[in-house]
């Protein structure tokens, strides 16, 4: 293989057929094959075990227990979490919960934070933040009547300074969340 170029088609199916992760490939439902799916990060490509497994559930939990089952769903919430949080992080049990999408929990606290401060008008957030916290907070701005007031210049490329916080932060602000991590990096 050292002859060939490390950018070559030839180099690279050599490189495919060596890999010992590619059995894995099958592992996943995979409809177009010329697709180069790279977004893993977001939604990655759905595992066969995964269909399988749900099915299972729904029709062993729902389908057999109908409403019986909710008494067992109740702690789904925690088990679960104990088990990705031994298995992934080391915690221990209560420390992890599996709960709902990071969407749907940031709309959560966000509108229960601007629940705890009645009267005040303000949401303050910067445009570095993550698309769909942005489309939240825009979205909760106009069903509450808020104001939304984004810190830093249209790029989103520039840090928020303490000075920038202290200019818009005042006793009319209900909310401020800023972006801690570069998504786009």
């Amino acid at each position: 293989m050292s002859e060939l170029a490390p950018t070559s088609r030839l180099f690279a199916e050599q490189l495919d057929r060596d890999d010992p992760l590619a059995s894995f490939r099958d592992e996943f439902v995979i409809v177009d094959d010329s697709l180069c799916y790279l977004d893993g990060n977001s939604l990655g490509r759905l595992p066969r075990a995964t269909v399988d497994a749900i099915n299972r559930y729904l029709s062993a939990e729902w389908g057999n227990r109908l409403v019986d089952g909710w008494n067992d769903w109740i702690d789904e919430a925690q088990s679960t979490g104990d088990l990705i949080g031994r298995a992934a992080l080391g915690a221990g049990p209560g420390q992890v919960l599996a709960v709902d999408t990071t969407s749907v929990n940031f709309y959560q606290l966000c509108h229960a934070a601007i629940r705890a401060r009645p009267g005040r008008r303000k949401v303050i957030t910067d445009r570095a933040n993550f698309p769909t916290d942005r489309y939240i907070l825009e979205g909760l701005c106009d069903d509450l009547d808020l104001d939304l007031v984004y810190i830093d210049d249209e790029t989103g490329e520039e840090f928020v300074t303490p000075e920038a916080l202290r200019e818009v932060v005042d006793n009319d602000t209900a909310l401020v969340t800023l972006s801690v991590i570069q998504y786009r990096s």
